[in-house]
């Protein structure tokens, strides 16, 4: 059967603090726990090496939400402070580099942390390459699947996303994620405790429409085996 998942790693991690990482580390830990505990163990991922990331998602529609959650996530975490260079202004724009893989999996064993297959393959050999860049990088998000036309077009709406959110605030972001996450407005207003009117302003901004679009067709996808 067809399955997906993420490689991803944190971008200029080094421009964080001790404190910064562990916090990020900890929202990230958080959301793969949530991820697990949602799809009754089906999904789950792993931190390692403490800025890199590997999601297994038992369906493939699942893929670019999942995808997006993790960048918004990251890129909400907290406020930027006043440094200013280079890595740390890559580390604003991005947050994390990511790729999808679509394919089929040999072992995917949470107990003995076992990846193997297609989908693992296609998204770190992704992201391999695109880890070569270093303070030049011209985009963070990719896509792969076995079929070369699905992979050109998907991959260039994820690449346009990827440029839709790169200049997102930390707070658009935190709005992106709880629409993300299926919240309404007047959810997101009560649990952070602003006016609506905010939250609608926040998520037009961010081009909420746009990703939703993306999303719906993203999902309708036939991902053949």
């Amino acid at each position: 059967m067809v399955r997906a998942t993420i490689s991803a790693d944190i971008i200029s991690s080094t421009s964080l603090s001790v404190e910064e990482l562990t916090l990020l580390q900890s929202e990230i830990h958080g959301f793969l726990d949530g991820l697990s505990e949602k799809s009754h163990g089906n999904d789950w991922g792993r931190l390692f090496k403490g800025d890199s990331v590997e999601i297994f998602l038992h369906d493939p529609h699942e893929a670019l939400r999942v995808a997006l959650l993790l960048k918004t996530l990251v890129k909400k975490t907290f406020a930027w402070g006043k440094e200013n260079n280079a890595r740390r202004e890559l580390f604003r724009k991005y947050g994390i580099r990511l790729a999808i893989g679509i394919g089929e999996m040999r072992i995917a064993d949470q107990k003995q942390d076992i990846l193997d297959g297609e989908a693992i393959y296609n998204s770190g050999r992704l992201l391999e390459k695109a880890s070569k860049e270093k303070l030049s990088i011209k985009r963070s998000m990719f896509f792969a699947c076995p079929n070369p036309l699905l992979t050109e077009y998907v991959d260039v709406m994820v690449g346009l996303l990827d440029t839709l959110l790169r200049n997102a605030t930390s707070r658009q972001n935190e709005i992106l994620y709880y629409r993300l996450l299926g919240k309404n407005e007047k959810e997101i207003a009560v649990m952070l405790n602003i006016k609506q009117s905010a939250v609608n302003q926040r998520s037009n901004s961010a081009g909420w429409k746009a990703v939703e679009s993306a999303l719906n067709y993203y999902e309708k996808l036939i991902f053949e085996s």
